[in-house]
């Protein structure tokens, strides 16, 4: 659960395409956001507002090209001190002009763009400069090899967490019949990801956000995989819903939420505007959700199963510890920690017992 000033940056290191169809379709719970951060959005046809685009005829021809109009942006980006400006306005222009990524970008450079297509890229930078995320902007995230929809205020997936699938992916016996749960599914990229490779396994997933389990259930859909996925809203406390009261797991995943309550407020804009915090705050040591995780593990997790969580770098020696004095009691052994692409600390794996 790392936050965003970093996630571009890696997604463009591991290929990752940010890019998206369908920004002016209706959705319920997105369209608030976007129509607060550029009111004009809800028209793909209107006016841009006045801006950088109501320049002079002597600018006309420069402002009209995509060379133009990404300069143009990343200049007013940089000055209004938006993280990643290059990224932001590549990836908009991709996704105005429908290209099939943002890597495309660079040859169309000298390309005419139309009115309506300026208007659209104003709305959007115009989201932007509000620090919308660009995930939230152009409404789709590539998760490993999978595109997933993305609209606020659920979670955006972060490349760490790419890791922690992949990681899970290297020591889990693909061609078994395994059932896993997933806590905390947001748009349901661990799930998904997990059920694309390893055909033969099925999986539950909760959230406490309805929208969350919208999503996770829209993007299993899309992808196909929604018949072996159940997905239940339940806010973790003490246990799993009454439907699973009974339910054994080969293994349990989560990338909980982690944050100290206190840190919620020091966050980026398009962390603490934009995505919903009950992801993001994990009580005053950050341990809180984890805690309610370990029990949930040591009731319903399957003799010799697996317990895998994303945490914060400094969470690891403080479970290993926390096990060494109540593991045996719960049923579970503190097995390892993983680093990741930073060199921190960032995934455990725990085992029943």
């Amino acid at each position: 659960m790392l936050l965003s000033s970093s996630s571009t940056r890696v997604a463009a290191r591991m290929g990752v395409k940010m890019l998206a169809r369908g920004i002016g379709q209706t959705d319920h719970h997105h369209r608030p956001l976007l129509q607060l951060c550029c009111p004009s959005s809800s028209s793909a046809g209107s006016t841009a507002p006045t801006s950088l685009f109501s320049a002079t005829n002597t600018t006309t021809t420069t402002t009209s090209t995509v060379r133009g109009t990404q300069e143009r942006w990343m200049q007013r980006f940089e000055s209004e001190s938006i993280p990643e400006p290059e990224t932001s306005i590549v990836n908009i222009i991709a996704h105005v002009l429908d290209l099939s990524g943002p890597g495309e970008v660079g040859n169309h450079q000298n390309s005419a763009l139309n009115e309506a297509q300026i208007a659209k890229i104003e709305q959007l930078c115009q989201c932007r400069l509000a620090r919308m995320p660009i995930q939230y902007i152009v409404r789709e995230w590539d998760f490993r090899d999978l595109t997933l929809k993305m609209v606020p205020p659920v979670f955006i997936p972060r490349p760490e967490t790419e890791e922690l699938v992949e990681l899970i992916l290297q020591q889990m016996d693909t061609q078994r019949e395994t059932l896993f749960l997933e806590i905390g599914c947001g748009t349901g990229a661990i799930s998904l990801s997990l059920l694309k490779h390893a055909p033969k396994s099925s999986a539950i997933a909760i959230d406490q956000s309805r929208y969350a389990c919208e999503l996770t259930r829209e993007n299993a859909e899309t992808v196909g995989l929604h018949e072996r996925l159940r997905i239940f809203k339940h806010k973790v406390v003490d246990d799993l819903p009454a439907e699973l009261g009974g339910q054994q797991f080969d293994m349990i995943v989560s990338n909980p939420p982690y944050v100290p309550s206190v840190l919620i407020p020091t966050l980026d804009p398009e962390v603490k505007i934009y995505e919903d915090l009950r992801a993001l705050d994990g009580g005053n040591d950050g341990l809180t959700v984890i805690k309610a995780i370990l029990r949930i593990a040591g009731r319903h997790l399957a003799k010799d199963g697996v317990l895998w969580l994303e945490v914060d770098s400094t969470h690891p020696p403080i479970i290993e510890e926390f096990l060494s004095r109540h593991g045996e009691l719960m049923g579970l052994r503190f097995l390892a920690s993983y680093k990741d692409l930073f060199q921190k600390d960032r995934f455990v794996e725990i085992a029943k017992l």
